[in-house]
């Protein structure tokens, strides 16, 4: 029953508002028991510590704290995902190994760079992969953005990518997987859909090793939402392995639903 309640009020209200109303409640409660001599220390601390979870919160996509996004498919496969693009080499490179071993991936485009490349969003999308915004600009600020500004470095990408594919595209992965009660009220607002990952193979921290590759092939399992960049050359050497890695698990691949069943 109180698994239940939980769930329903989670669905209403998002994680970081039930804590904020849990936390504000707890505040005014125990504020009555504070020494008056330390009631000001007592706030300052109270404050620094929620700002601090709040910051933690959001850098940490998987918690769906601030909005629900998923991280996993709904099926047995495989999906593999790539940000940033589009690349006017690597991205031609990404496609010609995904069309030679008959996978489908999604593509999480930066605005700017489908502007400068279009013909490159048009073969993906030609070639049955599935597109979605990742802002306009990648700014570094992202998490800081708020107002009209967020609205538009969400918003513009998502009418370009529509202009390009003749439908709306609503989905959608924050640069960074960075989150906060700003970028969720625009997703909300807007009805996208974002996509998080279950997988994260921090391939622009590090180049792909031998080592490397037979890990994320170990930790892929059936559903697994898989994060990488085709912007970097080390991952478009490694996909062939990976993708060989994984179906040689008794994995295939696959993609979210339908492109005309986007999520409203």
């Amino acid at each position: 029953m109180t698994h239940n309640l939980a769930a329903l009020l989670s669905s209403v209200v998002s994680r970081f508002y039930i804590t904020l109303i849990l936390f504000l409640s707890f505040q005014f409660t125990f504020l009555f028991w504070v020494d008056p001599e330390h009631f000001l220390a007592y706030i300052i601390l109270s404050v620094l510590v929620f700002m601090i979870l709040v910051f933690v919160m959001s850098l940490l996509i998987r918690t769906n704290f601030f909005l629900q996004a998923q991280h996993k498919l709904d099926s047995d496969h495989v999906m593999l995902t790539f940000d940033d693009g589009p690349h006017p080499i690597n991205t031609h490179r990404t496609l010609d190994i995904l069309k030679e071993k008959g996978v489908k991936a999604m593509f999480f485009l930066i605005g700017k760079n489908v502007e400068q490349y279009p013909d490159v969003v048009e073969r993906i999308v030609q070639e049955g992969h599935l597109v979605g915004g990742h802002s306009y600009s990648h700014q570094f600020s992202f998490g800081f953005i708020m107002g009209r500004e967020l609205n538009r470095e969400i918003l513009r990408t998502q009418k370009i990518l529509s202009e390009i594919t003749g439908q709306e595209e609503k989905y959608f992965r924050p640069p960074f997987g960075v989150t906060n009660a700003h970028i969720a009220y625009v997703v909300k607002a807007h009805a996208l859909k974002t996509i998080g990952w279950s997988l994260r193979t921090y391939d622009t921290a590090t180049d792909f090793t031998s080592k490397k590759i037979n890990q994320i092939i170990q930790k892929t399992r059936r559903g697994s939402i898989v994060l990488l960049h085709e912007r970097m050359d080390s991952t478009c050497d490694a996909l062939p392995l990976l993708i060989d890695g994984i179906r040689n698990k008794g994995m295939e691949f696959g993609l979210l639903t339908p492109r005309n069943e986007t999520a409203k």
